[in-house]
């Protein structure tokens, strides 16, 4: 629980940040132009900028939700594993599938355009609760229940569907779906390589740490 908090907050020490220095948006979301010539932090830190305070609330409400028991399951070391190359892949995806779909001429006026939110890697902790908890019921906008699994499928639908059809300008659709893709075979490699479905945590990891809850839900 506590690295998610600490990522929450964190976000929201940045978001009113960026509201006092423009530098801090410039700098570190995420310009492809620039993050391609050198300026690879950006890769990292758009994930903890954020474009207005709607964003920023949706992605954190999202990560308090499904980051919490994730943490617990994975534990710390796992936990920020699953966020950080996520949210680099969404960013790399997005990337990739820009290129391959915006025409030459108009490359550099799309590379200078920033990119930021947390939303890619908040996707890849989704993801792994769907996995690890697919019959948990949870409940989708507007009020509808479903099993974790299930709203999963849905979310990577809706991204599918905004992507090809371009509904959502200024949204990082592909990237959201990268990241919940890659959440995904980053959880399924671990539950392959544990031997153990139920159970993923490094027993190493386990023994060395105190005990941060009294029971999980599911």
């Amino acid at each position: 629980m506590k690295i998610t908090l600490s990522i929450i907050g964190i976000c929201i020490l940045v978001f009113l940040l960026q509201n006092v220095s423009v530098f801090v948006n410039t700098e570190f979301s995420l310009t492809p132009s620039a993050a391609l010539s050198g300026h690879v932090w950006q890769f990292v830190t758009y994930m903890f900028l954020h474009g207005d305070p709607i964003h920023l609330f949706l992605n954190m409400f999202v990560l308090l939700i499904f980051g919490v028991m994730i943490e617990n399951t994975l534990g710390r070391k796992k936990y920020l594993i699953l966020f950080f190359v996520s949210g680099i892949a969404s960013s790399i995806i997005y990337l990739l599938i820009t290129v391959s779909l915006t025409p030459p001429l108009l490359l550099p006026a799309v590379f200078s355009i920033p990119m930021l939110g947390a939303s890619g890697a908040v996707f890849g902790v989704m993801a792994a609760y769907g996995i690890l908890y697919p019959k948990q019921w949870i409940v989708m906008f507007p009020g509808i229940p479903m099993p974790a699994i299930v709203a999963v499928v849905v979310f990577a639908g809706i991204e599918v569907f905004y992507g090809l059809t371009g509904l959502q300008p200024g949204v990082a659709n592909w990237g959201h779906l990268g990241g919940l893709a890659v959440g995904a075979i980053l959880i399924l490699y671990w539950k392959k390589k544990s031997g153990k479905p139920e159970l993923i945590i490094d027993e190493l990891e386990e023994k060395g740490r105190e005990k941060e809850w009294d029971y999980v839900w599911e």
